[in-house]
């Protein structure tokens, strides 16, 4: 690990151990494939202000946002089946367009390619897997307050990317409107 990763780490667990939030942090988790499952429960289980709620599809998820709510992130697997996190992130932040107040998304991908879709998927981060169990708590504390995320390696605010092939912020980059996909 170089010198550069080596001290985000250590920023990241000074983050960690600073953050205190107002009340307990609800995560929905969308994530099909059991070793990802492992490794985000191991990563913050044992955290006391984060609840996880996990889910096996986008179909679920939108329900238990309709239906449940109170979510403050929605941490996604973005090659969950049968649509995918690219879209239900796109979903979720069409139905902010709309005026409904959702929680912020944060995408796991899995290249380094897939930051331009979470992109145009409207995610407000994401994280390549396998996500560094040090360094999640401190993604999720800076995206669940609004901050930028830490500068890590392999995480990343889609804010930061250049637009995607040429479509304008919130739209659906689709000739026939709708969500895009």
């Amino acid at each position: 690990m170089g010198f550069g990763n080596r001290l985000a780490t250590v920023r990241a667990r000074r983050a960690r151990e600073e953050w205190e939030p107002e009340h307990l942090v609800k995560v929905l988790v969308v994530n099909q494939n059991p070793g990802v499952s492992a490794q985000l429960t191991s990563a913050l289980i044992g955290e006391q202000d984060i609840e996880l709620l996990e889910v096996r599809t986008p179909e679920r998820a939108v329900r238990q946002l309709d239906d449940v709510g109170g979510f403050d992130l929605v941490l996604a697997d973005a090659d969950t089946a049968p649509t995918g996190g690219f879209a239900l992130s796109r979903d979720i932040k069409a139905r902010e367009r709309m005026g409904q107040e959702v929680p912020p998304v944060v995408l796991l991908i899995a290249r380094d390619q897939d930051k331009f879709l979470a992109k145009w998927s409207e995610a407000d981060a994401f994280i390549i897997k396998p996500p560094d169990p040090f360094n999640l708590h401190s993604i999720i504390a800076a995206v669940v307050e609004g901050e930028r995320v830490p500068d890590l390696p392999g995480v990343g605010s889609t804010g930061d990317l250049p637009e995607v092939l040429g479509v304008p912020e919130g739209t659906s980059g689709s000739p026939l409107g709708g969500a895009g996909y």
